[in-house]
């Protein structure tokens, strides 16, 4: 969205897109956690993923068992992630 929003208003972007600057730098401040959580224990498969696109660029569909792998250790490790990063309750606030 800001992005978008950058390349339709190219001459006063920094006026016109705040409200979408703001909505990404919250979405960035919530996940980049679990972004670099990911990058760290899917680092093979994204390797992987990044050989095999580049070993064939013009068949980018040989590398779709490269993708699944890098999709589903993304899904395992973000799942891990946000289970390790739960918001604790307070048990005291709750019995008064």
């Amino acid at each position: 969205m800001y992005q978008k929003c950058v390349e339709n208003y190219p001459h006063n972007w920094d006026k016109s897109c705040v409200q979408q600057k703001n909505a990404l730098t919250k979405c960035s401040e919530e996940n980049v956690g679990i972004l670099k959580y990911v990058k760290e224990h899917c680092s093979k498969q994204v390797k992987d993923y990044d050989s095999c696109l580049s070993a064939n660029q013009s068949e980018p569909e040989k590398c779709i068992q490269a993708l699944k792998e890098l999709y589903f250790c993304t899904e395992t490790t973000s799942a891990a992630y946000r289970q390790q990063h739960q918001p604790t309750q307070d048990v005291t606030a709750e019995k008064k």
